[in-house]
């Protein structure tokens, strides 16, 4: 979803743009794709079963594509990256200076391939030993990939070298970034939160489930979510815990947080789905329920949500996808808007001034 469309793949070889304030079909191309679409600037990135596709958004004519080999085992990333500086290696200092738009596509057998957003050709491309079935986290500078023999790794985006690899344990889950830390789940009830820089783990959580994902805010915050039906809020730089939630159903999905923290335009919120298809979202401050949605009762969400960060008073702030091939569009019943504070008046009101009426009662 952008400012404008909500792109959609439909089964079996379609992927359709409908607008998002009315749900009007806007267009359609013959593409088959598995994979969630994403949106660089003007452009729509797409992953067919062997090739990747960069699309017009607005008009769904094609600006490129190029064929690869093999097969996709996480859904393709777009990153936004500037690197300067000195890589050493080997005895050997190189200067490194880049920048630019890349989509990272994860392969089988522990495959990745950068490619340039602007015309698809292949900037680089590494062999990590291991598959993957995530998506990488990004800070900008490093793209950082969970593989399935429980090991962290973090390749430059300018070159795709190795920065650093971290052995975990149990089976990883989603990766995500905030800030200076990489945090990962595992299948073994733990949350690691791991230094960006050299991968060294700054500190881990035991939780009562498997924690299947994590988010961060811009306050310090993290948030993650584990089977036990728990939602808990900790400190990002060394794990203490600020609260902890029970949330109504088992959480399927990473959560997400929105929200800028300075209280112009919304308070922070940690949104969460489960795998009844409700979302809840929380308060990032104290974990206080604030809002719920259901879709109907005949039909399951297919995939995540699609929130906008910056909500809009009457607008589409969030779209679904039902199972059932429907789309929902709904838009904002509350914002968290702090009240504003009350001022005296400052200046004189115009007009003349009134003395006050003395009331004198009546003789008895």
């Amino acid at each position: 979803m952008d400012a404008e469309r909500v792109y959609i793949p439909i089964q079996p070889e379609e992927l359709v743009a409908l607008s998002r304030a009315s749900g009007a079909k806007l267009w359609t191309r013959a593409i088959e794709s598995m994979w969630p679409p994403i949106v660089i600037g003007d452009s729509l990135y797409i992953a067919a079963s062997d090739e990747i596709h960069a699309l017009d958004a607005a008009t769904g004519a094609e600006r490129w594509r190029v064929p690869f080999d093999g097969q996709m085992t996480a859904p393709l990333t777009g990153v936004r990256f500037q690197v300067s500086g000195v890589r050493r290696g080997s005895g050997v200092r190189d200067q490194v200076s880049a920048a630019g738009d890349l989509l990272i596509g994860t392969f089988e057998k522990g495959l990745a391939i950068a490619f340039a957003a602007d015309d698809g050709r292949m900037l680089w491309m590494r062999t990590l030993g291991a598959p993957s079935r995530f998506a990488p986290a990004s800070d900008g500078m490093r793209a950082i990939f969970a593989l399935d023999d429980s090991r962290a790794v973090a390749l430059s985006l300018a070159d795709g070298h190795v920065e650093w690899e971290q052995k975990l344990e149990g089976m990883l889950n989603q990766p995500s970034f905030a800030h200076d830390r990489v945090f990962v789940g595992s299948d073994k009830n733990f949350l690691y939160a791991l230094d960006n820089d050299n991968g060294r783990i700054a500190w881990k959580w035991k939780s009562g489930g498997d924690v299947i994902g994590t988010s961060g805010d811009v306050k310090g915050g993290a948030y993650y979510a584990s089977l036990d039906n728990v939602l808990r809020a900790v400190n990002r730089g060394n794990g203490n815990q600020r609260w902890i939630k029970e949330i109504p159903t088992r959480p399927v999905l990473p959560p997400q947080t929105f929200g800028f923290g300075d209280g112009k335009v919304w308070e922070e919120i940690v949104v969460v789905t489960g795998v009844t298809s409700e979302i809840d979202a929380f308060a990032a401050k104290n974990g206080t329920p604030v809002g719920m949605y259901l879709p109907p009762p005949d039909a399951s969400l297919q995939g995540a949500p699609l929130i906008d960060p910056v909500l809009q008073p009457y607008q589409v702030a969030m779209v679904v996808i039902t199972r059932d091939g429907r789309a929902i569009g709904l838009k904002p019943s509350a914002m968290l808007l702090p009240e504003p504070p009350i001022v005296a008046f400052a200046i004189d009101m115009p007009g003349r001034k009134l003395e006050r009426e003395r009331i004198t009662p009546p003789p008895r």
